[in-house]
C-alpha cells in the first residue's frame, strides 16, 4: 500500500543545503512542481537576489551533474539541476524508488515528504543512507488511508474535530469569533475537555509538521 513518509537531514547532507549556506539569502520551494519519472529534484524555484550566485555553487558541486536557469520571474527563476549517481542522498531517493514531494529547511535540518510505493521502499532509502553516511531521521509514516482519514498528524478524532471547529468558527481569529464556552456547548462537552483537545491537538500537529528534534 503507497504511503507518505517525512523525513529529515542535516543541512551538510543535502546538496541544495550545501549550496544554501553559501547564499543564505536565497529561498527555495519544491512543492509547485513535483517530479516526475526516473528524476530526482528535476526543479525547483529559487526566491531572492542572489539566485545566480546559488546557481555558480550548485554548478561547482561535485553531486550537480548539469544546472541550468529555463525561466525568470519577478524576484525568482525557475532551475533545473541534474544530479550525478555518485552516493548521497539524491541518489539514494533514486535508486530506492521513492518520490520527493517536498522540502523545506527548519534551522539545521531538511525536511522532505516523500511518497512510496510501500513501506519497503523507505526501509530501503533508511538502509541505504546508514550505508553511505548519510543522517536521515525518519519522522513519521503513513499510509495514504490514514491520510485521507487525516491521521498523519497524530490527532485523535476529538482532537481534530475540535481544532477544525474552532479554525471554522474564528477561535483562531484577532478578534476571536467564538469562546472556549462556545465551542463546548456546541460540542456538547466543558470548556475543560475542549481547551485539553486544542492544547493536545495543536501539540501533535505542530510536533507532527514543524517541529524536527536535533
Amino acid at each position: 500500500m503507497s504511503v507518505i513518509a517525512a523525513v529529515s537531514v542535516p543541512v551538510e547532507d543535502f546538496p541544495l543545503g550545501r549550496a544554501l549556506e553559501e547564499t543564505p539569502d536565497v529561498r527555495v520551494e519544491l512543492d509547485r512542481i513535483v517530479p516526475t519519472g526516473d528524476a530526482v529534484l528535476p526543479f525547483f524555484w529559487a526566491w531572492g537576489e542572489d539566485v545566480d550566485s546559488l546557481v555558480t555553487t550548485l554548478a561547482e558541486d561535485a553531486s550537480v551533474e548539469e544546472v541550468a536557469v529555463p525561466d525568470r520571474v519577478d524576484g525568482g527563476a525557475l532551475v533545473r539541476a541534474t544530479w550525478t549517481a555518485a552516493p548521497g542522498l539524491v541518489a539514494g531517493i533514486a535508486e530506492s524508488g521513492v518520490t520527493l514531494l517536498e522540502a523545506y529547511r527548519w534551522e539545521e535540518f531538511w525536511r522532505l515528504r516523500l511518497r512510496s510505493p510501500d513501506h519497503e521502499s523507505v526501509v530501503a532509502l533508511q538502509r541505504y543512507c546508514a550505508d553511505h553516511d548519510v543522517d536521515l531521521r525518519l519522522e513519521w509514516i503513513h499510509t495514504l488511508a490514514a491520510i485521507e482519514a487525516g491521521e498523519q498528524y497524530g490527532l485523535t478524532d476529538d482532537q481534530r474535530r475540535t481544532v477544525v471547529a474552532a479554525f471554522e468558527r474564528g477561535y483562531f481569529d484577532d478578534p476571536r469569533g467564538i469562546t472556549i464556552e462556545e465551542l463546548a456547548a456546541g460540542a456538547d462537552v466543558s470548556p475543560r475537555a475542549v481547551s485539553k483537545r486544542l492544547r493536545r491537538g495543536l501539540r501533535n500537529l505542530v510536533d507532527a509538521t514543524l517541529a524536527v528534534e536535533e
